[in-house]
């Protein structure tokens, strides 16, 4: 029987629960979910006073195998995907047009307007799964999945998408000196990305674990001024913190997003100082697939820890407490 770490009631403990799944529809698949990453969104969503849906089942960002297909399908069974945020768009506006769905209206996320992939299966449309598909001089990948390889290839899903779709966003034609505010989940993937790209990396954590691991992983202390910086955290302080350390024409990047977070900037900065301010959250396909070519290359390694659905509850209290050194990964089993 499929279980999977439910929230019932608003602002209530998750549970894990059992159920059985429909059979998938036409377009669908049904998912054997081998790793789920979880980070603070998936925290400030079960804890919001009325969230998008209930129940609801968070996790938005997971690797698993195709166990079975609905009617139309073109993936197959046995295939390993990725199971990225975005669940579904309206594909006639301008956006889904425009190649661009995580900005459609009607954008439809895992774990927020659907159910998520904590869990040991999932049924979800195939549009928005994304073939493992590994690069030229790469051997196969087993069958089975070790556990650090599930856990690393999870964070693909969105973490490290988000990580290489913010950095590019900035749009840089040169060697920079770019800040990473936040070392988490993203934080400390974009760490790694930056020095992969060649550039000069700063990093600041309130939190002294993660500062530790964004040294560790070649970035400095900050010391401005700066010509870009990457925000991976809702704290208002590290945005106008990241907005004072910027030169004149510098530019800015935001990962870090809370349901309930607003934004205070001065019209100065945005129009005097010229100040470029952009959207991190994930990425192009391209982007996506440039984080995935660095993970197998070896350039960035995703710092995991590993978790079973029978410690989530306890592990996202960590969550509330501001996060994990790196990312935090469910392996259902």
């Amino acid at each position: 029987m499929p279980r999977f770490i439910q929230l019932r009631q608003p602002r209530e403990a998750v549970e894990l629960v059992e159920a059985a799944l429909a059979r998938p529809g036409p377009r669908q698949v049904l998912l054997r979910i081998e790793a789920c990453a979880l980070g603070m969104l998936d925290w400030q969503l079960l804890t919001l006073d009325a969230p998008p849906r209930l129940p609801l089942v968070p996790g938005h960002e997971a690797v698993g195998v195709i166990e079975a297909t609905g009617p139309g399908c073109t993936l197959r069974v046995g295939e390993r995907v990725l199971v990225t945020p975005l669940a579904g768009s309206c594909g006639h506006c301008a956006a889904c047009r425009g190649h661009d769905p995580r900005h459609c209206a009607g954008a439809v996320w895992r774990g927020m307007h659907v159910d998520g992939a904590l869990g040991t299966h999932l049924v979800t449309g195939e549009q928005t799964l994304v073939p493992l598909e590994l690069p030229l001089g790469v051997d196969p990948l087993p069958e089975k999945l070790p556990d650090h390889l599930a856990a690393t290839l999870a964070v693909c899903g969105g973490s490290l998408w988000t990580a290489v779709g913010a950095v590019n966003a900035l749009g840089l034609v040169e060697r920079s000196r770019i800040a990473i505010f936040g070392a988490g989940g993203v934080g400390h993937l974009a760490v790694q990305v930056c020095r992969a790209l060649g550039h000069q990396v700063f990093a600041l954590d309130a939190d002294p674990q993660r500062m530790e691991l964004a040294l560790s992983l070649g970035a400095l202390p900050i010391d401005g001024p700066l010509d870009a910086a990457v925000v991976c955290t809702p704290s208002t302080q590290a945005l106008q913190q990241a907005v004072r350390l910027l030169r004149g024409g510098g530019r800015l990047a935001l990962t870090g997003s809370s349901p309930t977070g607003r934004i205070d900037l001065a019209f100065n900065d945005l129009v005097w100082r010229g100040l470029t301010l952009r959207s991190g959250l994930l990425g192009t396909r391209a982007d996506l697939e440039e984080g995935l070519a660095l993970l197998f290359s070896g350039k960035v390694k995703p710092s995991v820890e590993l978790a079973s659905l029978d410690e989530v509850p306890a592990k996202l209290w960590a969550l509330r407490d501001l996060g994990f050194p790196g990312r935090l990964v469910v392996l259902p089993r």
